[in-house]
């Protein structure tokens, strides 16, 4: 099994790399910060891993690193697109680079697997979006409509795979509170997970090539509520 994880350098993305280079894995790890991949790298000395380094919002140059890549590894099962950013009430210009990474770059790499598998004879896509998918935000409308754009995406992509018998799987991980970098400004945060352990449930999750999985799984339950909750009571929430 190959796999490639795209924004692996901190967060629920290094917990995935460090749990599959545990496994033995073959795998590629892409980033800004490369010297975070290469400590990954150093960590597994017995495990064959790809380092890279890739900003997301270079369209080009990313779809590329990952033709690269297919080249080097002689092809790969998985990818894992986890590349995203989030601010607590953003200037515009934090606006406007939470849809260039989160929107855009996320569209133009899930669009190259894509095609890369259906021309490959299938694979399996993740997408690494967000319960925040379900709703709106008084605090960050600019990051839960991103995350509202990769569920959608993914959801067309599995839509065409079905309808074209393209043999690809398509799993939307829909993350709650997990302690990572980003989070740490958050208030007011509760059923907060290790990334080590939303690692573990993702990578079931991806075993079983699930549609839709939340994580960790509680957050079920806050999606049902979600799902159905006025626009009155949600501005109390978010």
């Amino acid at each position: 099994m190959k796999i490639i994880i795209i924004g692996a350098t901190t967060g629920i993305g290094r917990s995935l790399a460090q749990l599959y280079a545990s496994k033995g894995y073959e795998i590629a790890i892409t980033g800004r910060r490369i010297a975070l991949l290469e400590e990954i790298k150093e960590l597994f000395p017995n495990t064959k891993i790809h380092v890279r380094a890739m900003d997301v919002t270079d369209y080009e140059v990313s779809r590329k690193t990952m033709q690269d890549l297919a080249i080097e590894m002689g092809g790969f099962d998985i990818v894992i697109i986890n590349a995203g950013v989030g601010f607590p009430k953003a200037t515009f210009e934090q606006e406007i680079e939470t849809i260039n990474i989160n929107v855009r770059g996320f569209m133009a790499l899930a669009n190259w697997t894509y095609q890369y598998f259906q021309q490959n004879g299938g694979g399996q896509l993740v997408g690494v979006s967000s319960l925040a998918a379900l709703t709106g935000s008084a605090y960050a409308p600019e990051y839960h409509a991103s995350k509202a754009f990769m569920t959608n995406y993914m959801s067309g992509l599995r839509m065409r795979s079905a309808k074209y018998k393209h043999q690809i799987a398509v799993t939307d991980i829909r993350p709650g509170f997990v302690d990572t970098p980003m989070t740490k400004q958050n208030k007011g945060m509760f059923w907060v997970s290790t990334s080590e352990k939303a690692a573990l449930q993702i990578a079931e999750a991806v075993s079983s090539k699930k549609k839709v999985a939340y994580i960790t799984k509680r957050y079920y339950l806050v999606a049902i509520l979600l799902k159905i909750m006025p626009e009155w009571l949600l501005v109390k929430v978010f």
